[in-house]
């Protein structure tokens, strides 16, 4: 009888721990793969990326206007000039003139909200003077506020960030861009940039802004 019990407690042993071993082969797997496929896939990007931080955007960004060759696209939120020397603003849009001379096609999306009248008033004089220049503006529609700083310069460097066109901005502020070489965001970017809508007849000021754009680079 005892000998029954044992052989009994040995054989269900066995079986046990074959169920173990079994059920860790057949079920563990199939997990591990639903989870793995229920994680989204990430594309890790393989481009040039670098973090302009405050003072860092300006002197990269004027440097890549410069070298432009075939276009520069981008949106404005705010631009402010002064007549003070080395004004790094004007400094931009003396770029941007001189681009647009040597047949660069530039072509930039202001905001026109009524948040701010002064800020507004200042986007209007400035871009106003810039198609005079030659350059391509579009203000986008009152009710739309284009709050996206971006530049895309012949379709492969990119610009976002927070620097608004601004000696506040590109001087004291703390602010935040990114570079990126990439021609796949340089599309996806001129793609975003072109769905702003874009005011038919935007109002015209009747002062114009003092010195807001130099006819070229001194």
């Amino acid at each position: 009888m005892r000998r029954k019990q044992w052989f009994f407690s040995v054989l269900l042993f066995c079986v046990s721990l074959s169920f173990l071993v079994l059920s860790k082969s057949f079920f563990q797997p199939q997990q591990v793969s639903q989870t793995k496929s229920a994680l989204p896939s990430v594309s890790v990007p393989q481009h040039n990326v670098v973090l302009l931080a405050n003072k860092d955007y300006y002197p990269v960004l004027k440097d890549h206007f410069r070298k432009a060759e075939k276009s520069i696209v981008g949106t404005v939120y705010l631009v402010k000039t002064s007549g003070f020397r080395g004004n790094e603003p004007s400094d931009l849009l003396r770029e941007l003139v001189a681009a647009q001379k040597r047949n660069v096609h530039v072509d930039l999306v202001m905001d026109l909200s009524n948040e701010d009248k002064d800020s507004r008033d200042s986007n209007l004089r400035i871009g106003e003077q810039l198609q005079k220049a030659g350059i391509q503006i579009r203000f986008d529609t009152a009710d739309v506020a284009t709050h996206s700083k971006t530049f895309v310069i012949d379709g492969r460097y990119c610009f976002v960030g927070s620097h608004n066109l601004t000696h506040s901005a590109m001087a004291v502020n703390e602010e935040l861009s990114v570079y990126v070489d990439s021609p796949e965001m340089a599309q996806k970017i001129t793609q975003f940039i072109n769905q702003i809508p874009i005011s038919s007849d935007p109002p015209v000021i009747g002062r114009r802004a003092n010195r807001a754009v130099p006819e070229g680079p001194e």
